[in-house]
């Protein structure tokens, strides 16, 4: 005998509790039904600002990358440049302020490469990816309290292994097609 098969659908969220809210993160607790009918309870669901992510490049080519300390994995990595939209702003004018504020460059030209979900798991949010080209350093690093940044311009080829991060990867990737 033949079992039919439920097919997905979007639950139905019947009551929801806030858990943490403060500068730094939103974290709610859902009580849902899925298709099937079953009740998960709680489901977790972290609301973060959008994100920014910048593969920047020097008017040579060369990508201008970042090495800072992710506490959550607890090591020191190579990234992008990136960081949170503020509310009210544009991803295209945190792309370019977070490329100011983290290396001091500004970039000739930058073009959005699209959105993705950080995690559409259990995150709300999306990572806006950019490319921005000819690059120029006009100003010091203007950093936020708890950031050590330091700026390196290596050169393209072979970059995106040495990416850790997967939106970070990915964000390479996607520029690939423009270069």
């Amino acid at each position: 005998m033949a079992t039919e098969q439920v097919r997905p659908a979007p639950w139905r969220t019947l009551s929801t509790e806030t858990v943490v809210a403060d500068r730094w993160i939103h974290l709610r607790a859902d009580t849902c039904v899925d298709a099937a009918g079953r009740t998960i309870t709680p489901f977790y669901v972290l609301e973060p600002a959008e994100w920014i992510s910048v593969l920047a490049l020097t008017p040579e080519g060369d990508a201008i990358v970042v090495e800072e300390y992710r506490h959550g994995a607890g090591i020191v990595a190579l990234g992008t440049i990136g960081g949170a939209v503020e509310p009210g702003e544009l991803p295209t004018d945190a792309a370019a302020r977070e490329l100011r504020e983290e290396t001091g460059f500004d970039a000739r030209e930058i073009i959005d490469l699209g959105a993705t979900w950080a995690n559409f798991g259990n995150h709300s949010n999306r990572v806006h990816h950019f490319l921005a080209r000819d690059c120029v350093r006009v100003a010091d690093q203007l950093l936020d309290d708890g950031e050590l940044i330091s700026v390196h311009v290596l050169p393209m080829e072979g970059l995106g292994e040495r990416l850790p991060q997967s939106f970070h990867q990915l964000t390479w990737y996607k520029a690939l097609a423009h270069l």
